[in-house]
């Protein structure tokens, strides 16, 4: 269970936390703020890379993510973090509608500006320093989760075992809070923006007892939809491979010493218990049956429904920065879904088509033997595990007949051990 403290005697900061407020910019100010304004990094001000599930088994997901299992695991490697934007400010990786919203708080000298992230202080800080100053966004106080306290250099990419000061980031974000009511009493107020549904329930009813208790005097959370980069496969399949790479090499050369990690962490996946001592490989496996449709079928049916997808669209109203540089839906239009595997059966009709959106895409609704499926069109990487239990608006089309496709498995790529 999460730690909830709201008083300073209920936390010892740790000398990093304190070396963050004293090192940053409003530390040698003489302002006197009374609305602290808190901004979320990941998918809320920035729109930080993630694996796609149309790409990535479900557990491979869990396995990367997993701390000192692959390495220090994906939110703590500095790789999840290395896009090739250095050139341009990293245009692109931003919701243009939070930069606003900081900037509008930056300018205000009642209002104190944060970063607050569980990202880690190690690797980060000057990443993420280097991030904000291209974006020309100077806040107050940046606040990255000082866990551990210290690193070693050369261990930036391979394990941490160093003891977490925090138990979860929600803990951290907590104590901050109450330490900057501790450092600027002039605080009465606390906005916050954050993407995580989780922990915007969190923090809604946390700032609300803080609002009983008189510790401040208002306290609100703005819901931000949760912003996702341009689908980039060919930049996650490289970077999970460097970091695989990167494990293996450290495994490889502490066995070549007759060591082992100092702290071996283990999951099972695919019916395997894994380790971090394990060295590791990608392989696909055959996740989802489909019908599978040949290039000139798909390309005949973009060609056929595209005009109606770019009309629907052109009636909607959407910020110039999500049509350029948000995750959009692509097309794929490869496969019908199965619910289960067919052997017989493989000419179907097309009946209708959904209204096409930014947010849904659009699939088209066909008729396999006595079952009713769809086939996406276009639709968001990200969306890919939840397409057939979305809730479409159809419109009818001249039905075509007599279309085939091939029966097989969407794949998916998953770990393995070597």
């Amino acid at each position: 269970m999460t730690l909830m403290r709201m008083k300073m005697e209920e936390i010892i900061p740790p000398q990093q936390a304190k070396n963050q407020f004293q090192n940053s910019p409003y530390y040698t100010q003489q302002r006197e703020p009374v609305t602290l304004d808190i901004f979320d990094f990941d998918s809320t001000l920035f729109l930080s890379p993630l694996l796609s599930c149309n790409l990535w088994h479900s557990s491979f997901i869990d396995f990367i993510t997993t701390e000192n299992l692959l390495g220090p695991g994906w939110w703590r490697d500095i790789r999840s973090l290395q896009v090739d934007a250095l050139d341009s400010q990293w245009k692109g990786f931003w919701n243009e509608d939070i930069v606003s919203q900081v900037k509008q708080s930056m300018l205000d000298p009642t209002h104190m500006t944060v970063l607050l992230t569980g990202r880690r202080y190690h690797p980060f800080h000057q990443l993420i320093e280097s991030v904000l100053a291209a974006k020309g966004l100077r806040f107050d106080v940046v606040g990255l989760r000082p866990d551990p306290a210290q690193v070693f250099e050369q261990n930036q990419f391979m394990f941490n075992f160093e003891p977490n000061v925090f138990a979860t980031t929600m803990e951290f974000k907590t104590c901050f809070l109450v330490q900057m009511l501790q450092n600027v009493p002039t605080l009465k107020n606390i906005v916050m923006w954050d993407d995580r549904t989780a922990h915007i329930g969190a923090f809604r009813n946390y700032l609300k007892m803080m609002v009983c208790q008189k510790i401040i005097e208002t306290g609100n959370i703005i819901s931000v939809p949760a912003a996702k980069p341009k689908y980039n496969p060919v930049w996650e399949l490289e970077t999970v491979q460097k970091m695989i790479s990167r494990h293996n090499d450290a495994v490889t050369e502490l066995k070549n010493k007759g060591k082992l990690l100092q702290e071996n962490v283990f999951i099972e996946a695919n019916g395997k218990v894994m380790s971090s001592n394990n060295m590791f490989g990608l392989k696909k496996v055959p996740a989802i049956p489909i019908l599978e449709l040949d290039d000139e079928l798909s390309k005949r049916l973009k060609s056929m429904f595209e005009p109606d997808y770019i009309q629907d669209l052109s009636t909607m109203t959407h910020s110039e920065w999500e049509l350029d540089y948000a995750e959009v839906p692509e097309y794929f239009g490869t496969s019908v879904l199965l619910v289960e595997p067919v052997s017989h059966h493989n000419e179907f009709t097309i009946l209708a088509r959904s209204k096409a959106t930014l947010e849904d895409g659009m699939v088209l609704q066909v008729q396999l033997s006595q079952d009713k499926l769809i086939l996406p069109l276009w639709y968001r990487p990200s969306s890919f595990n939840h397409l057939s239990r979305k809730t479409y608006t159809w419109i009818p089309v001249p039905e075509i007949n007599s279309l085939r496709g091939n029966f097989g498995y969407h794949e998916l790529i998953t770990i393995e051990t070597l």
